[in-house]
């Protein structure tokens, strides 16, 4: 199976359209940043923003906006349009997790959400990567996949098969949206573990027997 860039662009953008009346104001104006690097700050003088976890989930909603320049020909959008989208949601992605690792740092998020956002980021930069030109990572391609898909969904993922890329794009849906109802409910889990305490956890070993003295 080859994983070619405008067909998957059009699945994760599939995935997440059901999010796009829900997103906030703010995704707007990041999307326009994104995708104008006039209006982005210099590499010399940016720093890394800090965002709570909703933000951070917003960054997955934009990350395929405004992918191509608009071209001087047709040739150029031939020609080169991909090649730019691809350079551009990778760029996207490493941004994001840079987010994600300052955020986890200033306790913005925690452990938890830190790894799955981070899981999710990984899948798109192997969504991204062309496989055609890097068969040597093939093995890891499908592994990744097959564990992420199982892990989410408990579907089984097999490489090449119809349904593979319908069964990776609701993986991907599923966790965003855990990922979400994570964060809104996460007051009610801090509550509810204190509730529950250790009774969920097996009992300690008995202590062991005294030697009996002479």
């Amino acid at each position: 199976m080859k994983l070619k860039f405008p067909f998957l662009l059009l699945l994760m953008l599939a995935c997440f359209a059901f999010a796009e009346e829900t997103a906030r104001p703010a995704v707007a104006a990041a999307a326009a940043t994104m995708g104008n690097p006039s209006v982005a700050a210099s590499p010399a003088t940016e720093a890394v923003p800090l965002k709570d976890g909703y933000a951070l989930l917003d960054g997955l909603l934009i990350l395929w906006d405004n992918l191509y320049p608009e071209p001087k020909s047709k040739d150029e959008k031939d020609l080169k349009a991909a090649q730019y989208g691809f350079q551009l949601v990778d760029e996207r992605i490493s941004n994001l997790f840079k987010e994600a690792k300052a955020s986890r740092e200033a306790n913005l998020i925690d452990n938890i959400f830190f790894n799955r956002y981070r899981r999710v980021l990984m899948m798109y930069k192997l969504i991204v990567i062309p496989v055609f030109k890097h068969e040597v990572l093939e093995p890891l391609f499908r592994q990744a996949f097959v564990d992420f898909v199982h892990d989410v969904t408990f579907e089984t993922w097999v490489w090449g098969e119809k349904d593979a890329i319908p069964k990776l794009g609701a993986a991907v849906r599923e966790e965003f949206v855990q990922l979400h109802f994570y964060l809104e409910d996460r007051q009610k889990s801090e509550e509810f573990k204190q509730k529950v305490g250790l009774r969920v956890l097996p009992p300690p070993p008995a202590p062991p027997d005294k030697p009996k003295s002479k």
